[in-house]
């Protein structure tokens, strides 16, 4: 009898809640991960550029 009592305790409840997000993040990361991908390489890139362009800019006012 105790344990049917407990099967549905904040901590399970907060445990399934987890678990449906994980299973809805891993779907919706297999379906659109092309798109991911391709914004991250250019967030990425954009982000080396912009040091390259820093170094530059510093090495240009040092001389």
């Amino acid at each position: 009898m105790d344990n049917n009592e407990n099967f549905l305790d904040s901590k399970m409840v907060a445990n399934f809640l987890i678990v449906f997000a994980l299973i809805f993040t891993a779907i919706y990361y297999f379906n659109y991960s092309d798109e991911i991908e391709g914004e991250v390489n250019t967030v990425i890139v954009n982000s080396l550029k912009d040091v390259n362009n820093s170094l530059a800019e510093q090495e240009t006012a040092s001389k």
